[in-house]
């Protein structure tokens, strides 16, 4: 469901029969927007002849040639909805979690890239500074952060959260683990 609420305070509810949302524009525009691409499909192109010139590929792909790949919510949603409706079928757990991490690597919003050069940068960036999957039949929590790109679990069954006082935790041991060097 997407429950949107417009400027003037008013209430959409919609049935996300699409699966995927982002912020602004509202969702209608986005299922709208979604037909400016209807000539996206995953794969390959086929080569083909036309006008007496022989075309084909340059590699891989080339039936998504023209997906937006910019950090705009319209952008956003585009891509989400082909990732998501191309995407094969996972044998288990793992393969999904890692699967929903490739995706969602698309999506990352470098450090510095949302100001401009003559801006500074804020405190706290407008960045992707922490990424999520949830696994909601096991109540499992996978997260990666801006500084650790190492995948790791929260099983949310093992905790009592009645015992639990309501604190913030930091997501790193420390703001920005080392790297470790390994030789080979």
């Amino acid at each position: 469901m997407v429950l949107e609420i417009t400027n003037k305070g008013e209430r959409h509810i919609y049935e996300n029969d699409l699966g995927v949302l982002t912020n602004s524009p509202d969702f209608p525009w986005h299922k709208a927007n979604l037909n400016n691409y209807i000539n996206l499909h995953p794969g390959t192109v086929a080569p083909r002849e036309f006008g007496g010139t022989d075309m084909f590929s340059f590699g891989a792909s080339s039936a998504l040639l023209g997906l937006p790949g910019n950090f705009t919510p319209p952008s956003r949603f585009v891509r989400a909805f082909f990732f998501l409706h191309s995407l094969r079928q996972t044998a288990d757990t793992y393969d999904a979690v890692t699967q929903a991490f490739h995706i969602l690597n698309a999506f990352d919003i470098p450090l510095g890239s949302e100001f401009a050069p003559d801006q500074k940068i804020p405190d706290i960036p407008s960045a992707t500074q922490v990424t999520c999957v949830s696994d909601t039949i096991q109540p499992t929590l996978y997260y990666r952060t801006m500084y650790n790109s190492q995948i790791r679990k929260v099983d949310l069954a093992k905790i009592d959260f009645s015992s639990i006082p309501y604190g913030t935790y930091d997501l790193d041991e420390t703001p920005r683990e080392k790297i470790k060097d390994r030789t080979f």
